[in-house]
Order: C-alpha cells, then structure tokens, then sequence
C-alpha cells in the first residue's frame, strides 16, 4: 500500500485517474453532507422562528391586556376622583418603554394598591365632608 496523504485524504500511490475518481467522490460525499447540514440547520432556524413569533405575539397579547387593565383602573380612578370637586385629575399615564416584563407581576400589584389606597382616601374624605 502506498502513502497516504493526511492533508487531502488521498493516497500517493494511486494513479492520476482513481484519485482524481477519490477526489470527485469525496467531494461529492462533501456536498451531500453540506447540504444534509443546511436542511438540518434550515429546520432548526424555522423552528426557532416560528418560537419566537409565538413569544412576541404572546408578549404583545400580555401586553395589550396589562394596557387595558392600566386604562381600566385610570377610568375607575377618575370617577373616584370626581366625587371631589377640589381635585382635578392629570393626563392619563403612558406606558414606560423601560419597564421589564419580568417585574410585570409586580407592577400590577403596585397599581391595584395604589388604586385601592385612593379609593380609600376617597371613601374617607367623602365620610368626613358629610
């Protein structure tokens, strides 16, 4: 047996015509498995895309749904309010672009106490102006 060559593969005694035969079928076996690799990564990324659509839309339905409880907590807090003649309400509050989805939990418990300590105060100012 001959040499072989570690750098292409190929052995050193072989004619010109089997290992150019060698060369051709370990490139087409290159090719083959390239391609195996490219559908076997094309799957993964349409798998990981197709995830993270389903995490953004999840996100903005979260998202939505905390607005639309902020909103309904601002309404409830104005017709509170507006039982008070002295006070006049602001603007309602926008979304901050830095809050953390992580502490959404959290957030929305602060509003819910905020909203009940208003309520409170409101309900205890009432009792006194009677």
């Amino acid at each position: 047996m001959g040499e072989w060559s570690e750098a292409s593969g190929v052995s050193s005694d072989v004619s010109p015509a089997m290992r150019y035969k060698e060369i051709a079928g370990l490139a087409r076996k290159a090719t083959v498995d390239l391609q195996a690799w490219e559908r076997s990564r094309m799957a993964e990324l349409e798998h990981a895309t197709a995830a993270a659509r389903e995490e953004i839309e999840a996100a903005t339905d979260r998202e939505q749904r905390m607005m639309s409880q902020a909103h309904r907590w601002w309404r409830m807090a104005l017709d509170n309010v507006a039982k008070l003649s002295w006070v006049s309400a602001g603007l309602e509050p926008e979304p901050i672009e830095s809050a953390r989805a992580s502490q959404r939990s959290r957030y929305t418990e602060d509003v819910r106490a905020g909203y009940q300590e208003l309520t409170q105060a409101v309900l205890d100012l009432s009792w006194r102006a009677r």
